[in-house]
Order: C-alpha cells, then sequence, then structure tokens
C-alpha cells in the first residue's frame, strides 16, 4: 500500500503513535542497542507474563517465524499488561512512544487482539486494520471492567505491533512517565534531544 493512503487509514483510526512499555533500568540498553525481541541479551528487568511467554512461543501465520522474533508494542497501552506491572513495579514502568509510521516498517505485523491467545487474527497488511475483525471501539477502551464481554474488551485492548528483531531508537518520539519524579531521572541521565520526555498520567492507570 502506498505510505499516504496507510497513513490516512491510521489517522482515520487514531493511532497517533505505537507504543511498548518498559522498565527503566532497560533504558540504558534501549539506547544503545534498539529496542530488541523478546530474547535480547541486554534486557536487566523482564517484565513479561512469564506463563503468557510460553503461549507466545509458537510461529505466526504470516512469515511463519516465532513470535519471540519481533518486538511487541500496543495500539493502547493502557492494557492488562500495563495494569499488572503498575501494581508491581509502580513508577518505573515508561511508555515508549513510538512514530506511527513504525506499521510500515518490513516484515511488520499487527494483530486484532493479544498474540499468545488462540483465534487472533494477525495481518501484514494494513487495509485490514479497517475491517470488523479489528474492533476499534474495544481496542481503544479505558477500562475492561465496565462492560458484559470484559474478556473480550480485555483481549481487544491487548492489540499488537509485531516489528522484527529491532526498532531503531530513530522511530522514538516521546517517553511517557507517570511521575515527576521519573521524568526528571530520565532528563539527566540521557541526553535526548529529539525526544520528548514528559509526565503522562492519561495512559497509566
Amino acid at each position: 500500500m502506498e505510505r499516504n493512503a496507510a497513513l490516512e487509514i491510521m489517522d482515520k483510526l487514531r493511532i497517533a503513535t505505537i507504543d511498548h512499555m518498559t522498565h527503566i533500568d532497560n533504558l540504558d540498553s534501549i539506547f544503545e542497542h534498539g529496542l530488541l525481541a523478546h530474547n535480547n541479551p541486554y534486557k536487566k528487568i523482564d517484565i513479561s507474563n512469564q506463563e503468557v511467554n510460553q503461549r507466545r512461543n509458537r510461529k505466526e501465520p504470516i512469515y511463519n517465524r516465532n513470535t519471540h522474533d519481533y518486538v511487541p508494542l500496543y495500539f493502547n497501552p493502557r492494557n492488562a499488561m500495563l495494569y499488572r506491572n503498575q501494581k508491581q513495579f509502580g513508577d518505573e514502568i515508561v511508555i515508549l512512544a513510538f512514530k506511527k509510521d513504525t506499521i510500515l516498517l518490513e516484515n511488520t505485523l499487527f494483530t486484532n487482539g493479544n498474540a499468545a491467545s488462540d483465534g487472533t487474527k494477525c495481518s501484514n497488511d494494513i487495509s485490514e486494520l479497517e475491517l470488523k475483525d479489528w474492533n476499534w471501539p474495544m481496542i481503544w477502551s479505558r477500562s475492561w471492567n465496565d462492560s458484559t464481554n470484559a474478556d473480550e474488551v480485555k483481549w481487544s485492548m491487548m492489540a499488537e505491533v509485531l516489528v522484527y528483531q529491532k526498532l531503531e531508537m530513530s522511530q522514538l518520539q516521546e517517553i511517557y512517565c507517570s511521575s515527576k519524579r521519573v521524568e526528571s531521572y530520565i532528563k539527566n541521565r540521557y541526553n535526548l534531544q529529539d525526544i520528548k520526555v514528559a509526565v503522562n498520567t492519561d495512559v497509566f492507570f
């Protein structure tokens, strides 16, 4: 698909950034080596769910590669994984907001729900984001507790973008923090001239 047409679809669906959550202790290696797939040797603190990781250890249907060969990102970072990690790590969890054209990188996939779940649809065709398989009102939900179909909403909110192997820091647009303490820590530790660092409580619990 032509780039401008793809960007128009993303604008229509209100996709402004593609987001990845991590612990602040992982930022040193991320800025040095880029954001790498799950099986990388530089990660200091693994915030992923180990039980879910076992289910992700399988091949995706498009390129027949292991899901762990991809960097996982979310359309809506305010999801069940963020809730779990905030409860465990508090304000030490930050959200890396990448440019929306990240989804156009070669070999990138996207899903309509949690990639670890059976029945989740996987695609590399941007136009499919407009199909009914992608329930955007559910994907953009603020909560899964206020619904009679809570499990489906919770699953939809975990819709993913999967970038093959590595995501370069040139794609990073902003870092969202949940406290001024962490915002100051990041600004003082790293020289991030072109990357905005700010508290954004709207994307956290």
